[in-house]
This record gives C-alpha cells, sequence and structure tokens, in this order.
C-alpha cells in the first residue's frame, strides 16, 4: 500500500511539473500601405516550466485544412519564442516537442 501511494505521489508531482505553452501574440504583418492584407504573421509565446534549454516548440497553422504548414523554433534560457509564418486562415497550434499539450489562437 505504501508503494502505491508512493507511485501516485510521484506521478503528480511529475505531472505538475511539465512544461507548458501559451501564445503570447498572433498578428499579421503589414508589408505595404495599401489595404491588401499579406498572408504574413507572426506569432510569439513563452513555454512555461521548461526542464532543457534549449526547447522544442512545433507550430501548426491553418492546422484541419490543405494549407496546413507546421513550422519549428527554438525557446531561448527565459522560454520566450518568435516565428514569422505563412497563414491563410488565421489559426495556429503550438505545443512542445515532446508533450501532448497544445494551445490554439487565432490572428488578430
Amino acid at each position: 500500500m505504501k508503494k502505491v501511494i508512493a507511485s501516485v505521489l510521484l506521478l503528480a508531482s511529475v505531472s505538475s511539473l511539465a512544461a507548458t505553452v501559451k501564445i503570447t501574440s498572433f498578428n499579421y504583418v503589414r508589408t505595404s500601405t495599401d489595404t491588401f492584407h499579406s498572408p504574413l504573421a507572426e506569432l510569439c509565446g513563452v513555454v512555461e516550466g521548461q526542464t532543457t534549454v534549449p526547447t522544442f516548440v512545433s507550430i501548426k497553422v491553418d492546422p484541419g485544412t490543405n494549407n496546413t504548414a507546421s513550422y519549428n523554433t527554438l525557446g531561448d534560457a527565459n522560454g520566450k519564442f518568435c516565428m514569422a509564418v505563412i497563414t491563410y486562415r488565421g489559426r495556429a497550434e503550438v505545443s512542445i516537442t515532446g508533450e501532448t499539450l497544445t494551445t490554439e489562437a487565432l490572428v488578430k
């Protein structure tokens, strides 16, 4: 019984230390003075609770469409990352490589 309780406590403590990712901004980048919006956007975020540096971040832009694109970037020592992406639907999903948790955002 003591082994079971110890295993549950260990599992709970390990899962609470898992890294999470959050998108802090996802905005179109204006490339000219006219009203035409280019598909260029900047996506920035932060990884919290990271255990190793660098942290590998996977980005899927326009997931579930025919134009799905995949990008990879690295979080810095503070866990922050930014990436220029092309989006036609204005949606993105971000996850940490090796983790199952994803975060979704819409372009502003």
